[in-house]
């Protein structure tokens, strides 16, 4: 909902992250804020759940449509962005097989429709909350870029977006968002603000919006509390390891990586890796992207066979499939930005190309001694070259500190006992890039 702003600046220096609770170019172009833990690229939501990128949300209305009257005197944004809610009690909303909690000022609606729930959500301002459940895995980056686009181009003008918040809820990573626009009026120029959290839950991602000025914790507050409370009697299964990480540029968070572990029926086990990363070009835009793989592994956690696919934009950056033919011997085919890839390679060794399992096994062996230890390991990453294995150095000096490279790339840090990323440096900045290990689950 937008509020008419006469007067009013809309400029870098009067947003900035609250202080709430908390095409792809080749390898030597590639931008730092795409950069992901070696061995851990990722393939498209959308497309592994058949999805095809489309998310079915219900559009929020038009923020022209909700511009207040012109103000009789000098609108104070800043004094509109800061406001809050009052205390809400939690209510029940239920919905086929899930239930969660939401803190609202009166009894949510909810409305069924064929691929999701929306809930609308009182909170005693002028919008409600929206929140949209849906029935499959989705993109979170490319719900979010649906969203974002609400906002369109020539009737509204983004003054700031900014990424402000990313946390993990029942394993799975939560993106905070808001959008700072203007829209032109009768009266003159009107304010208003996006905000956008996206859950991706595996079973039910959710997606929540409020279209208004200020209220940030409010709505922080109340979307943790759906994601935290959200159960579901259709759930998919545990996975055997969970972990999430956070890429975060500064204090900014600009991305999350989640991998899994999953034991199949067969005894078979697949490393399933999702990630989503919103770069910030420049105030106004981001540049989202969205990847996922899912690996089988053999009975050593070394590649057996795979699926890689990079999203931006509701498209394909690349798809590729890797197969094992006979011990170090791969066949690979695909598309890479819109142009077929196949073929064939051997990679070094009789072992087989590595994958996040095995690489973690030896380095957690490594790991073990105090003193410094220097290995290569290769690793089959499409989005440097989908044509051949990419060879990663791991080594750790006298000191204890750990340090991973790949073709230009050089990230320093500490590893967990478990042989996965606990804290690195990525040596790119400025700004200072960090990727954290913010939750782990299981074993490996």
């Amino acid at each position: 909902m937008a509020l008419s702003t006469p007067g009013a600046r809309l400029d870098e220096g009067l947003v900035s992250p609250p202080n709430t609770t908390s095409s792809r170019r080749r390898a030597h172009s590639r931008s730092p804020g795409r950069l992901r833990w070696p061995g851990l690229a990722a393939l498209s939501l959308a497309l592994l759940a058949g999805c095809a990128g489309s998310t079915g949300a219900a559009p929020a209305k038009d923020p022209a449509q909700g511009a207040a009257p012109e103000q009789q005197e000098p609108f104070d944004l800043e004094k509109a962005l800061s406001r809050e809610a009052g205390e809400l009690p939690a209510r029940e909303i239920r919905a086929g097989a899930w239930s969660a909690r939401a803190l609202a000022a009166e009894a949510p609606k909810i409305v069924e429709k064929e691929k999701l729930v929306s809930v609308a959500i009182p909170i005693g301002t002028d919008s409600h909350v929206e929140c949209f459940v849906y029935n499959t895995m989705l993109d979170s980056g490319e719900v979010i870029r649906q969203f974002v686009e609400l906002l369109e181009p020539g009737k509204v003008e983004i003054a700031r977006i900014v990424p402000w918040e990313i946390s993990v809820h029942r394993d799975s990573p939560a993106v905070f968002l808001q959008a700072l626009y203007s829209v032109p009026t009768g009266g003159g120029k009107a304010a208003g603000l996006l905000k956008i959290a996206m859950h991706a839950d595996k079973s039910h991602p959710v997606a929540c919006l409020h279209d208004e000025l200020g209220y940030l914790a409010t709505f922080e507050r109340l979307a943790k509390g759906i994601f935290d409370s959200f159960e579901a009697k259709d759930a998919l299964p545990a996975p055997e390891y969970t972990e999430t990480l956070i890429l975060r540029a500064d204090k900014m968070p600009i991305g999350f990586e989640t991998n899994e572990l999953i034991k199949e029926a067969g005894g078979q086990r697949r490393w399933f890796s999702r990630s989503t990363s919103l770069l910030p070009r420049d105030a106004r835009t981001l540049e989202i992207e969205d990847e996922a793989s899912n690996v089988l592994l053999d009975a050593q956690g070394r590649i057996k066979a795979g699926l890689w696919v990079e999203m931006a934009g509701g498209k394909a950056n690349h798809r590729m499939e890797l197969s094992q033919k006979a011990g170090s011997q791969y066949e690979y085919a695909g598309e890479v930005e819109g142009k077929r890839v196949q073929g064939s390679f051997t990679a070094p060794g009789k072992s087989g190309l590595a994958s996040p399992v095995s690489i973690a096994s030896e380095l957690a062996r490594l790991m073990k001694d105090k003193g410094p230890f220097d290995v290569k390991q290769q690793e089959y990453e499409p989005g440097m070259d989908p044509t051949k294995p990419t060879e990663v150095r791991y080594a750790r000096d006298p000191s204890g500190a750990v340090t991973v490279s790949f073709l230009t790339m050089r990230l320093t840090g500490a590893l967990a006992p478990d042989g996965r990323p606990e804290a690195f440096e990525i040596s790119a900045g400025p700004p200072r890039l960090t990727l954290q290990r913010a939750h782990s689950r299981g074993k490996l």
